[in-house]
């Protein structure tokens, strides 16, 4: 699965796309949820404190929530400011901007040292419309400036929240009935985050203080890592660090949904086989029997049942460290569900028991990867073992 980040946060960053605007009222009456989250999101999640500088950021389509963070965040005490985009600004951006001006530094690099908050949505309505047919090349110029980007985010002091609303576009491509899709990210939302946090830590003790890690599934899936002490960063909506500049970046970072544990093992270690039926390389672009195998933390070989050239062709528009292990993840919210029965092809990270196994860059991680390339597996139904204790069993946490 191609982690499409820069269609998020990392996007503003890298091109600076994204236009100044001011929320606008909205005709007829606030889904009350909106005003509840953007509660949530400032005063639990980010805990903004007077005289911080906010930003908040997300599509047009998302301007409702926007609007309803920002008077939260006013209400707060926070200097705040909007930045609001279009699936036409993105489309336009991605296809008729000269290639020599894809990935120049982004004007928000600049603006890290003074901004203390960055709370930000979904800047796409449809990923079809903005991606289709665009090619992997040009994709790939757009994270020519990445390196600087994550030193950027890195030597910060931002902490950043991503809300993740339910979008009728995402449950499509994911061939989820829609009432199914919003209730289930909905609950997730409103999960108990304290506990999930008080988990995650158990998760990332057990992490860090391990010498390796095993993952297997029915599939066929069975791989080992070696884990060398690397720091394991949980993300349970709640942000325990306030304004601490330098450091990886995900110690400050988190999002709602929420619930994942995530730790960049070492990047020469991971042998073995991982085998995953059903998989995307966009949301609207299925992968189908995919096999990857690793010797001593890179890919030797990957072959699929089905559309292999959506991998190939973005994989071979990246240099550098695209074909090492960059990461395992764990997900850990119990209202989040794996539904892959049917046509049903919807993986969360956040899944309690889901695990995705990533490869390329994991700088903002700690880890030593550099390549302007990130791809995740998806190993559902997966058995994972700490120094051979189980925590995860038949995609079940068991810790």
């Amino acid at each position: 699965m191609k982690r499409l980040s820069w269609l998020g946060f990392s996007l503003a960053l890298l091109s600076g796309f994204v236009a100044c605007n001011t929320a606008r009222g909205q005709e007829g009456k606030p889904d009350p949820r909106l005003t509840e989250i953007a509660n949530k999101v400032v005063t639990v999640s980010a805990q903004v404190k007077p005289g911080e500088v906010v930003v908040i950021s997300g599509g047009i389509q998302k301007l409702p929530l926007i609007q309803a963070v920002a008077i939260e965040a006013a209400k707060a005490g926070g200097r705040v400011v909007t930045l609001v985009t279009t699936d036409q600004l993105q489309r336009a951006y991605l296809v008729d901007v000269p290639e020599q001006y894809l990935g120049q530094p982004g004007a928000a690099n600049a603006w890290l040292n003074n901004i203390d908050v960055w709370i930000s949505t979904s800047d796409t309505d449809d990923s079809k419309a903005v991606l289709e047919n665009v090619p992997e090349s040009r994709l790939a110029k757009t994270f020519r400036s990445a390196d600087a980007n994550r030193a950027a985010l890195n030597n910060s002091k931002t902490r950043e929240v991503n809300i993740g609303v339910p979008n009728k576009k995402d449950a499509e491509y994911a061939r989820v009935d829609w009432t199914v899709y919003q209730n289930m990210l909905w609950d997730a939302i409103n999960e108990n985050y304290q506990e999930i946090s008080k988990r995650g830590e158990q998760l990332a003790k057990l992490l860090q203080s391990a010498k390796s890690i095993r993952i297997t599934s029915p599939s066929g899936t069975d791989i080992t890592m070696a884990l060398g002490n690397r720091t394991a960063f949980v993300s349970a909506g709640i942000l325990e660090e306030h304004g601490t500049a330098g450091g990886p970046f995900l110690a400050r970072q988190t999002s709602l949904p929420g619930g994942t544990v995530i730790v960049a093992p070492m990047e020469t270690s991971a042998t073995g086989t991982v085998v995953t039926p059903k998989d995307n390389c966009r949301p609207y672009e299925y992968l189908i029997g995919a096999t990857y195998l690793f010797k001593e933390g890179k890919m030797t070989s990957f072959t699929a049942k089905a559309n292999s050239d959506c991998f190939e062709k973005d994989y071979s528009a990246y240099s550098g460290d695209k074909d090492r292990i960059a990461s395992v993840q764990i997900g850990l919210n119990p209202a989040m569900k794996v539904m892959e029965s049917g046509d049903n092809d919807f993986r969360p990270y956040e899944a309690a028991g889901m695990v995705f196994i990533y490869m390329g860059n994991n700088q903002l991680l700690g880890g030593s990867n550099k390549t302007e390339w990130d791809w995740g597996i998806p190993v559902t139904n997966a058995s994972v073992e700490i120094d051979g204790t189980t925590v995860v069993k038949d995609g079940r946490l068991v810790f």
